[in-house]
């Protein structure tokens, strides 16, 4: 069993352990959630930095990744499959990026509706579609709870019985000076981190809502990052998964130059199974063979099909699910460079990928993958470059031709949502005729505005200028 990890530690080991899990067991953490952290730490202790060397690894062929496209046989077994599946929203992230305190998922991001807002209509038309009660559980953190299930009232699972939501764990942060739990009186709260969407998989097992699913006959389930618009379901992956008996499927797509820096599947040359690398876990020495795009040509988009009870299987066996551990150096405020070093102990779901012997990947045209992780990807969503569906969905809108528009936005300005918002009044300009839009400086954008080809406004002003209403811009454009 994984969990006996520590069992041959010395005492010494044990002993720098035993801080951890007090205050672990103060605060309530299931015992199961304990023990997997004792033995992500005991890893740390015995120099495990969770790196992946490229010397391990061997590329993925196109012969290795069905493509989407080619699955249309499958849809009708899809449709059949839809009454025990589940749809599974990863939802424990704060808007940080964007200068956020609260949950990610409460921004507005098209005609008025939050990401919550699109993914609650989303079931609903799913439901309706496939005359099938299919059940939505939100995986929440600590600090996305409240936010989330206030939202969401008067929604529900309807005659599943299965609630809405469960909550993720957490770790404590762990000092780098000499590897004992961090404290923040002030803020104690800042003393804990959240383990990354790997625990998925521990939160099923502890919050019961696994064995809930698998009585009441749901096998299979989708899930995907809540800020992703483009994840949604699917009736030939899921008949895909179903017909091939796929314990587990990840969706991937076609690496370029703007996903060097994302995580990339591989094979293990020891056992041939899938791998999933992070940035975070490549030596310095490969990190160009990382971000080699002609090398390592299928990045990880989070959309993953899981069956249930192959899940459960390997959760047993193992005694939790074998992730490949992350060490995320940060400092203990995030706010604060100045207060101490600490490294939080985080696991990503795909690397769960390993654990099964006939997992898969399928390549999925790029509109799978539609994540707003920066104020330029709001805008361009909110643009008319797309159009909400009759099903709910988020897709490119049918004027727009061709790829979406590059847009850069001066971090200075732009890269808190409240800013951004303040700057962009009425809305996104028109930007369907736009290929690139770059903004340097402090402009505030007035109604009706239209970008074409390649645009650039710089304003050096050092004071904030505004655009008119009315205006149509391209080429460079300064103040």
């Amino acid at each position: 069993m994984i969990l006996d990890c520590m069992k041959t530690a010395d005492p010494a080991m044990i002993e720098m352990f035993r801080p951890f899990g007090l205050k672990m067991e103060e605060q309530g953490i299931p015992p199961i959630v304990i023990n997997v952290f004792k033995c992500y730490y005991a890893r740390l202790l015995y120099g495990a930095q969770g790196k992946l060397p490229e010397e391990e690894l061997l590329p993925l062929t196109d012969a290795e990744v069905p493509q989407y496209e080619a699955l249309a046989e499958y849809a009708d077994t899809g449709r059949d499959s839809m009454g025990h599946t589940v749809v599974i929203k990863l939802n424990g992230g704060l808007g940080t990026s964007m200068g956020l305190e609260k949950a990610k998922s409460l921004i507005q991001v098209k005609d008025s509706m939050t990401f919550l807002d699109l993914i609650l209509a989303q079931m609903r038309a799913l439901r309706v579609k496939y005359g099938k009660p299919i059940p939505l559980l939100f995986m929440n953190s600590f600090k996305t709870h409240l936010d989330t299930m206030l939202k969401v009232e008067g929604f529900d699972n309807g005659t599943t019985s299965l609630p809405l939501a469960f909550l993720q764990h957490r770790y404590p942060k762990i000092l780098h000076k000499d590897l004992s739990p961090a404290t923040w009186p002030g803020n104690p709260e800042l003393e804990w981190n959240p383990p990354g969407h790997g625990d998925l998989y521990t939160a099923l097992v502890t919050s019961k809502i696994l064995r809930k699913l698998l009585d009441r006959g749901f096998h299979y389930a989708f899930i995907s990052n809540s800020d992703n618009l483009g994840a949604v379901m699917d009736e030939r992956i899921l008949g895909y998964m179903v017909s091939q008996g796929s314990p587990f499927l990840m969706e991937v797509a076609g690496r370029t130059a703007s996903d060097r820096k994302g995580g990339h599947l591989a094979r293990q040359r020891s056992n041939g199974r899938l791998v999933l690398r992070e940035i975070a876990q490549c030596p310095d020495k490969d990190v160009d063979a990382f971000q080699d795009i002609t090398k390592h040509r299928f990045f990880n988009t989070n959309s993953l099909w899981i069956d249930l009870r192959a899940m459960e299987k390997v959760f047993v066996a193992n005694g939790m699910m074998p992730l490949d551990l992350i060490l995320n150096p940060k400092t203990l405020d995030p706010r604060d460079h100045k207060s101490p070093e600490v490294i939080q102990i985080e696991t990503a779901m795909g690397s769960a990928v390993s654990a099964f012997e006939s997992a898969q990947a399928i390549k999925v045209p790029r509109t799978r993958f539609a994540p707003v992780k920066t104020t330029a990807d709001l805008l361009v969503v909110m643009s008319d470059c797309y159009e909400v569906s009759p099903e709910k969905t988020v897709v490119p809108a049918s004027a727009h031709k061709g790829p979406m528009p590059v847009v850069h936005l001066d971090g200075h300005f732009y890269k808190r949502i409240d800013d951004f918002s303040a700057r962009f009044p009425h809305g996104a300009p028109s930007l369907k005729e736009c290929s690139c839009l770059t903004v340097k400086g402090d402009v505030v954008f007035g109604k009706n505005v239209t970008v074409s080809g390649t645009a650039t406004v710089i304003n050096a002003s050092g004071a904030q200028v505004h655009i008119p209403d009315g205006t149509a811009l391209t080429g460079e454009v300064r103040f």
